[in-house]
């Protein structure tokens, strides 16, 4: 079977009976029973990793499944569907996940980021999640689940607070990504690149100067940021931004680095991060210099397939050896996606079914 998303035609099941036209129709009307629905969170990254793929890991495995951001009826309505809900916390679907937790639905909460700990550099996430009433409906889903899917060993310590069942799954990227050659420049330029969202202001804080005095004295070698531009917040003497783009395999297409740079700061909440942007890079035998702190340091194996950076002084280190050591680096990049062959979508796809079955 086939994994598909739904189209966005949710809202019409908030349209009135009253309201509905002699032609409207149930627009899930032909929706056959799912074995498992993912209630994802966003249409972004989030979503990509922790919805749209576990459905494909299972779809792979023969289960007919499905994922969209709303709950459709005919899964509100069919008892026999599992449901993946996905940081689900807002006060309506919250109350959704409860009413099903009662009528003795089978629920598996999935959380990949600790959001008891938000930096306040993120302002928007940090605010949201730190209000009273939207952390107690995330311990309260928690609760209520079946089972809980996390990311790593560090945020399955948080959530076992609140349910014993937690299944690690770590992120996994799409296979085909092993077979991709990511574009190269023509003239020679070494592209040290990095892809993400606006919520690693203080990553950059606490590593940008030292990427940009490593680009000052290094003329061969340029920034591409994809995503969020922080080549510009850094005023980094060469730089290239490409903004977000509409899917996340549409972003694993523009990605043309030549090493890739994982900076992450010491602290609460980037302990119980993953490391997919270190995954991402290793699927595309792209070397990495990434901070040594505990999600590149569960992934990276240092000088085989990157390097981890312990003090300030390293950054330009390791970067200089990859720059100018053409053969390490290639060497680099094999091994790095061999390594990744553990985290494609078809390896993970049984720890998601455990998840389901047990």
């Amino acid at each position: 079977m086939t994994e598909q998303s739904i189209a966005p035609l949710h809202p019409a099941y908030t349209i009135p009976p009253a309201l509905r036209g002699p032609d409207w129709h149930d627009p899930y009307a032909a929706i056959p029973q799912l074995d498992v629905f993912a209630w994802a969170a966003d249409n972004a990254g989030c979503g990509y990793y922790r919805a749209e793929l576990p459905m494909r890991a299972l779809a792979n495995l023969g289960y007919a499944t499905r994922h969209a951001t709303r709950l459709p009826q005919p899964v509100r309505h069919n008892r026999d569907t599992i449901i993946i809900g996905q940081r689900v916390c807002d006060p309506n679907p919250s109350m959704m996940w409860q009413l099903l937790a009662s009528e003795g639905r089978k629920l598996i909460y999935e959380i990949d980021d600790d959001l008891f700990n938000i930096d306040h550099r993120s302002p928007a996430a940090h605010q949201y999640y730190a209000r009273p009433e939207i952390r107690d409906n995330i311990i309260r889903n928690i609760e209520a689940a079946a089972a809980v899917t996390v990311t790593t060993e560090p945020l399955a310590d948080i959530v076992r607070r609140w349910n014993p069942t937690v299944h690690v799954i770590p992120n996994a990227v799409p296979d085909w990504l092993l077979d991709h050659q990511p574009p190269q420049p023509a003239d020679g330029t070494i592209t040290i690149g990095w892809g993400g969202s606006a919520t690693h202001q203080m990553d950059w804080d606490h590593t940008g100067q030292q990427i940009r005095r490593f680009l000052t004295r290094n003329p061969n070698a340029e920034l591409h940021c994809i995503g969020n531009d922080y080549g510009t917040y850094l005023k980094a003497p060469r730089r290239r931004f490409t903004r977000w783009l509409p899917s996340v395999e549409n972003y694993f297409r523009v990605i043309d680095y030549t090493i890739g740079l994982c900076p992450l700061l010491p602290h609460v909440f980037n302990t119980g991060k993953s490391p997919v942007k270190a995954l991402e890079a290793a699927a595309l035998g792209i070397p990495v210099v990434a901070s040594a702190v505990r999600p590149y340091e569960d992934f990276v194996q240092h000088g085989v397939t990157g390097f981890l950076v312990h003090r300030d002084h390293e950054w330009a280190q390791h970067l200089r050896a990859l720059v100018y050591e053409p053969a390490m680096r290639q060497e680099i990049g094999v091994a790095a996606r061999e390594h990744a062959r553990r985290y494609t979508v078809t390896a993970m796809a049984p720890l998601w079914e455990k998840a389901i079955l047990r």
